[in-house]
């Protein structure tokens, strides 16, 4: 059976819009990293700044101690897995990560609750900033939430067609 809901290809501009319009579903990234043995290391990190500032970086703080903070500074590939089932919405970018000793951006990220992990604040020695830079990935948005979902499920009973239950696509940064 066709699909109604033909895959998307978007690219540069189109696709920085398009990944700052779900970043403001999400809080946090499932963060993949691969070590140099070929198995792959996955942890939830706290999304860091504004969606609306998106440019193609994102910013995420990490323990000095951790495995993905060696990995990076190994030069690992980097993936991102985000998620949010309340907003029907679901991405995934690929891209290159690297440890940042930018002062400025750790004053301007930094807030209390960071503290949680980092009791000594913005100059805890164990504080590390990552740059994530996206080069792509892939989308799934369901705008309309459950209702849009729901309607295309009806339609699908009552036709015998596929529904459009949402987008999907495929992003270069």
């Amino acid at each position: 059976m066709a699909s109604d809901d033909p895959k998307q290809q978007l690219m540069g501009e189109a696709a920085v819009e398009k990944v700052r319009t779900l970043l403001g579903h999400f809080r946090s990234a499932m963060v993949m990293t691969t070590a140099p043995s070929g198995e792959i290391h996955v942890r939830p990190w706290g999304l860091q700044g504004k969606a609306e500032d998106f440019d193609g970086t994102l910013w995420f703080f990490a323990d000095a101690r951790g495995r993905a903070v060696k990995e990076i500074g190994n030069g690992a590939p980097v993936q991102l897995i985000l998620q949010s089932d309340d907003k029907n919405s679901y991405m995934h970018l690929l891209g290159r990560a690297s440890l940042s000793s930018d002062r400025a951006k750790i004053e301007e990220l930094f807030s209390v609750f960071m503290k949680t992990w980092f009791p000594e604040g913005k100059n805890d020695k164990n504080l590390r900033l990552v740059r994530f830079d996206a080069d792509g990935g892939s989308f799934w948005d369901s705008p309309g939430g459950m209702v849009q979902v729901l309607g295309a499920f009806v339609k699908t009973l009552v036709t015998g067609k596929e529904g459009k239950g949402g987008e999907m696509g495929d992003l270069a940064l």
